[in-house]
């Protein structure tokens, strides 16, 4: 009887090191990214009242586009977390395969909209013709910034599906905290760009995730486990 309760306070102590190992890891990402978030939100704020207010609405369309990454992120961890779990690897890679193929489509639909509609969205929120015009500029940049997105949201669901939840921390602050800032500082200020800088660091923020966080990181780490199910 002792040692079976020696056995379970075991299991109870690495169950909740698991938890934390997690629960830390995210949490320091989350701190990290906002601290970009807010770096180039003050940068924006320095461009006028008319350049920041394109560039909130700006910033709720790419949050929308966020949201159609994030459920598929979601489905990625689930599915494959629950089919490593279950030591089959190869159901895991038909799972995020699948769900990028998804976020694919999603990605184009979301460019297409902000190619042709990008004028329509921004002349529901202003009525002054510059402003709109800065908001069409924006939404040819949201164009490419979508098909990063969408696509590296889903990769990172996979690695964290496969429990690299250390290696998404690490990506995700290189490219936000210091991507995202260093190049929308070069971009806005020093060649000149104004607020469109900004939106060239969110630009490389996002390539820069999405190479970090591509397939062949993802499928190898996915691979790594398919070698320990045969060992």
């Amino acid at each position: 009887e002792i040692g079976v309760r020696l056995v379970g306070s075991e299991m109870c102590i690495r169950d909740r090191l698991e938890i934390i190992k997690v629960g830390y890891s995210v949490f320091i990402e989350q701190v990290l990214m906002r601290i970009g978030f807010m770096s180039t939100a003050v940068m924006a704020a320095d461009m006028g009242t008319a350049a920041m207010a394109a560039h909130q609405v700006g910033m709720n369309a790419l949050s929308l586009s966020f949201s159609f990454g994030d459920g598929m992120q979601a489905a990625a961890v689930a599915l494959i977390g629950q089919s490593l779990g279950s030591k089959e690897p190869q159901e895991a890679k038909r799972h995020g395969m699948t769900c990028e193929k998804v976020a694919l489509v999603m990605a184009v639909f979301m460019s297409m909209f902000y190619l042709f509609c990008g004028k329509w969205l921004f002349g529901l929120f202003f009525a002054e013709a510059h402003i709109v015009e800065i908001g069409v500029r924006i939404s040819r940049i949201l164009i490419v910034i979508v098909l990063f997105q969408i696509c590296q949201v889903v990769f990172t669901g996979a690695l964290r599906g496969a429990g690299d939840v250390v290696y998404t921390m690490i990506s995700s602050t290189i490219s936000v905290t210091f991507v995202r800032t260093a190049v929308s500082y070069i971009c806005c200020y020093i060649v000149g760009w104004g607020i469109y800088g900004i939106w060239m660091g969110i630009v490389a923020d996002q390539f820069c995730r999405l190479m970090l966080s591509g397939i062949p990181v993802s499928y190898t780490h996915l691979r790594a486990h398919e070698t320990d199910s045969y060992l």
